[in-house]
């Protein structure tokens, strides 16, 4: 298999997350999800959040806000590296930068890319400062290697498919759970 050696930039558009000012209480307690590293991150999906933004909340990050399947990585503190996509317009905080894959990537092999890079980046970043970040900068310009579309339609296939068993198995745990 042929891989190309590009930086994550290439990928789609890097962008930074943004908390809106917390002094405003009308910015918090609307519909948009607003993603933070204290959300449970253990999933493919960005699950439901902890908090949301109102329209006035957005109105002052608008430009931060991911379309659905835009891929979040945390990029500061214990949680560096860990990978989510969104299904629906999010707005995430300055401890994400998330990629808006272009079109000539599958944005579920994006997602395991980034789980093997995020990895890796908490790796380097815990041997180089006390407080491990990844700033924006070192994030677009980081390379990595990658197949072409359709091998990368192959790859997210099956590893997609593996991660719906473990979902599925993950809720008939929780059901039984329930019924103990």
């Amino acid at each position: 298999m042929e891989l190309k050696k590009i930086h994550i930039s290439d990928i789609g558009k890097v962008v930074t997350g943004k908390t809106p000012r917390t002094s405003i209480v009308e910015n918090y307690g609307g519909n948009i999800p607003f993603l933070t590293p204290s959300d449970d991150l253990s999933y493919k999906s960005v699950p439901k959040t902890s908090k949301t933004l109102t329209e006035q909340g957005l109105n002052e990050v608008k430009n931060c806000l991911l379309p659905p399947h835009s891929v979040c990585v945390s990029c500061i503190g214990s949680d560096l590296g860990k990978v989510v996509m969104t299904l629906e317009p999010t707005i995430t905080n300055q401890q994400f930068n998330s990629i808006i894959p272009n079109r000539q990537f599958n944005t579920d092999f994006v997602y395991y890319l980034m789980t093997l890079v995020g990895k890796e980046l908490n790796y380097l970043s815990k041997t180089s400062t006390a407080v491990p970040i990844i700033n924006k900068s070192s994030f677009s310009n980081y390379e990595v290697e990658v197949p072409d579309l359709k091998k990368q339609e192959k790859i997210a296939s099956i590893l997609s498919s593996l991660d719906d068993k473990i979902e599925l198995n993950r809720r008939i745990n929780g059901n039984l759970n329930i019924a103990a």
